[in-house]
């Protein structure tokens, strides 16, 4: 066979390697941006998942009788903060568990003071909510900033922090 004979044959078989090697890589890209895409959407679900769990072990705290160490272990265990507390450290960037870690720790001095006896209503107890509060904001900041969002001034909403302090009926009766 002449060289000319081998020329067509040659020429589509270079076609359908560029051909197969550009579908290759166009698919390699599609499920890239699919793992991406579907990363975030549970660290965004994580998010969201760990902050509903917060209030909720917090309004089950504030609910707890000083001094009863079972309601506080309950109110941490059954509104699933610990769970999502791992799904965080697990799945979130550093910036949002660093964040996500300040306001759980907050919550838990929430937990220790109502465990020694202390009283939400008291001026260490509601100082332990106030810190908690500010946590919780600047981690609901964080989460804002990794999505793309910009973060909220606390101005916006009509509020002079985050700690919630100036808004506080509690705080305003006492000075």
């Amino acid at each position: 066979m002449s060289l000319m004979d081998w020329m067509p044959l040659l020429s589509t078989g270079a076609g359908a390697i560029i051909a197969l090697s550009g579908s290759f890589l166009v698919d390699l890209r599609r499920e890239r941006d699919t793992r991406d895409r579907d990363r975030d959407l549970d660290r965004w679900r994580t998010c969201i998942d760990f902050a509903l769990a917060l209030g909720t072990a917090h309004s089950m705290l504030r609910n707890a009788a000083a001094g009863d160490r079972a309601a506080t272990t309950r109110a941490m265990s059954e509104s699933g903060a610990y769970q999502e507390r791992e799904r965080l450290l697990m799945s979130g960037t550093p910036e949002l568990v660093v964040a996500g870690e300040d306001a759980f720790h907050r919550l838990v001095d929430m937990q220790r003071l109502i465990r020694a006896g202390e009283d939400v209503r008291t001026d260490a107890g509601h100082e332990a909510y106030h810190r908690f509060a500010e946590k919780l904001w600047t981690f609901r900041m964080a989460v804002r900033r990794h999505f793309g969002h910009r973060a909220i001034d606390p101005g916006t909403l009509d509020r002079k922090d985050w700690s919630e302090r100036n808004e506080c009926v509690y705080c305003g009766a006492a000075a």
